[in-house]
């Protein structure tokens, strides 16, 4: 009786239906809206590397911080750099951390008067806000800065100079000062049609960090630089 149970047509029709019956499938997954997906993408990526992070560093070859060697590519701020100030010590560029300054490279002739009336200026007006400005002089132009360092210094008083004054320099070709050949190929540092200082008071703007955020052709006068130092003190 079992097995004629077990083979009865109604059992056999129970199991041929069970087999023909698909399993439920289970509810698909919705995909994450696309912008989601991105987020998510992007919370998965790597940490930035070191060596793109904003930050100062000191060039592998050498703990000297200041840059007034043949490697000065790869400084990562102008506080790396130094130079000879008009009496001819050397200054370590990183006393300027947490200034903002604008560097410059001068002569006694050309457009001298309106530029230098107007750096003093905005020296006398911005310093307590944290502004700095160094001042290059520099032959190489017209021979428009012909003098030595005593009578430029001499020249400068006569302007009631209060800024930085340095050392006769060159800005341009392999004898160019180091501060100088880093500021020009510098992301925003770059000049139009090259990147050569193409005449003397080419104005660099550096933020607190020692970066170039700006640079002004020799053509367009330092007080065009305040409307843009707000926002960088």
């Amino acid at each position: 009786m079992g097995r004629a149970g077990a083979g009865s047509p109604g059992r056999r029709r129970q199991r041929c239906q069970s087999r023909g019956r698909r399993r439920p499938r289970a509810p698909r997954r919705r995909k994450a809206p696309a912008c989601r997906r991105r987020r998510a993408r992007r919370r998965r990526k790597k940490p930035c590397p070191r060596s793109l992070r904003p930050e100062i560093h000191e060039c592998p070859e050498s703990q000297d911080p200041c840059a007034s060697r043949d490697d000065w590519r790869c400084a990562r701020s102008m506080h790396e750099f130094s130079a000879n100030d008009i009496d001819g010590h050397m200054v370590n560029l990183d006393k300027y951390r947490g200034f903002v300054c604008i560097v410059t490279n001068v002569a006694s002739q050309g457009k001298t008067e309106v530029n230098y009336t107007q750096l003093v200026d905005l020296h006398a007006r911005y310093a307590e806000c944290g502004l700095r400005i160094l001042a290059f002089p520099c032959n190489q132009f017209g021979k428009q800065e012909p003098g030595s360092n005593e009578e430029i210094k001499e020249f400068a008083a006569g302007y009631n100079v209060k800024f930085d004054m340095f050392s006769k320099i060159c800005v341009n070709g392999d004898d160019a000062h180091p501060l100088w050949k880093w500021m020009k190929i510098q992301p925003k540092g770059k000049g139009i049609l090259g990147n050569a200082i193409k005449w003397n008071f080419t104005k660099f703007l550096i933020d607190k960090n020692g970066c170039v955020v700006k640079r002004y052709g020799p053509m367009e006068e330092p007080l065009v630089i305040e409307k843009d130092l707000p926002h960088y003190f």
